[in-house]
């Protein structure tokens, strides 16, 4: 099945001429693994240095999701991350674990950011103030 091809801009058209003059002389596997390849490094290029290597309430993020979508769709998923002043990736992402956990990202970051608070306040309570004469122990 054959997917509408969208209109691409003069220069846009002359890389993909280029990239199919590339392309050529592989089999359609590799020119998948070929295409493929590029748009994971394109993706790395484009993702935000925070999203890599960060540890959520359930251990590090380390495992992209892709998927795609129709244009409509997307444009309205877009102005959804526009009115909530978040970006697609944590949108995603807060989708994913209220599918799989029943809560956003978010609410069990917020969870898990109450829960250790709650426990530093039972132990200073059971052992007292842990603070060193700098946080204005023994004035």
């Amino acid at each position: 099945m054959t997917h509408p091809t969208p209109k691409l801009t003069a220069k846009e058209q002359a890389a993909a001429n280029r990239l199919l003059d590339l392309l050529r002389d592989f089999d359609p596997e590799a020119c998948d693994r070929i295409l493929a390849k590029v748009q994971d490094q394109l993706d790395a290029e484009d993702a935000p240095v925070f999203a890599r290597g960060i540890a959520g309430p359930l251990g590090k993020l380390d495992y992209p999701l892709k998927t795609k979508v129709d244009e409509h769709t997307h444009t309205l998923f877009l102005q959804q991350c526009a009115m909530q002043r978040t970006d697609s990736s944590n949108q995603i992402r807060n989708c994913v674990y209220a599918l799989v956990h029943g809560k956003s990202y978010d609410q069990m970051v917020v969870e898990r950011l109450s829960h250790d608070a709650k426990r530093t306040d039972a132990l200073a309570k059971l052992i007292g103030p842990f603070g060193g004469p700098e946080y204005g122990e023994g004035s």
